[in-house]
């Protein structure tokens, strides 16, 4: 039996920002980072986000590569952790603005299609600390704002836009099972981190 594809079927991939860019010269850092820090044993090799695999510096190269695989799309992430400079205020970094234009326009330059996402596991730890993160109605009303600059700064370039990536895992792992930050067993948390999760994606949809 023989398959064939469509000749417009998108071949694509998946990654994030926190598993690719590295922390250079980011604002501020996400619950991983603050994990890396804390818990290096939770890493296999110790290897963690410090420098990932240094997209931040070598996305040129790897886009081109991207390109020479065959792949047609690619699904990567903005992090709120470096594009947000005041997180109550919710002003953007220039300078990670500019990065991330770059990235998108050398996607689009190479003949691939940049689908976003906005949240791969990176909320800033500073807003886990200072409200409970997920926890917090603020916290999904500071996320919405975050995807609202993140639409006026690149909207005119992607079309394809996801809220979260795996919301289920940030209450199993952190809420349930007690193995990624805050490392908690709480039912009664898990519940409102998953509902509060699901509000923010619909506000961020809502724009």
């Amino acid at each position: 039996m023989e398959l064939k594809f469509q000749e417009n079927f998108l071949w694509g991939a998946a990654t994030s920002g926190p598993q690719t860019e590295g922390r250079f010269k980011k604002q501020h850092d996400n619950v991983f980072d603050y994990d890396f820090d804390h818990y290096q044993e939770r890493f296999w090799g110790g290897i963690g986000p410090d420098t990932a695999s240094n997209f931040f510096n070598d996305f040129r190269e790897d886009i081109k590569l991207m390109k020479a695989a065959g792949l047609k799309s690619i699904r990567t992430s903005i992090q709120w952790s470096r594009l947000i400079d005041d997180l109550e205020k919710n002003t953007v970094n220039e300078k990670a603005v500019d990065f991330y234009n770059a990235v998108i326009n050398e996607f689009i330059a190479q003949g691939i299609r940049p689908m976003i996402n906005l949240n791969h596991f990176d909320l800033p730890v500073e807003l886990l600390k200072t409200y409970g993160g997920w926890e917090s109605r603020h916290v999904v009303d500071l996320y919405a704002g975050f995807a609202a600059k993140c639409f006026a700064e690149f909207s005119d370039r992607v079309s394809d836009w996801f809220t979260f990536n795996e919301p289920m895992v940030v209450v199993e792992c952190a809420y349930l099972l007690g193995f990624h930050y805050p490392d908690m067993v709480d039912g009664k948390k898990a519940v409102q981190v998953a509902y509060h999760l699901q509000l923010a994606s619909s506000l961020a949809i809502e724009q």
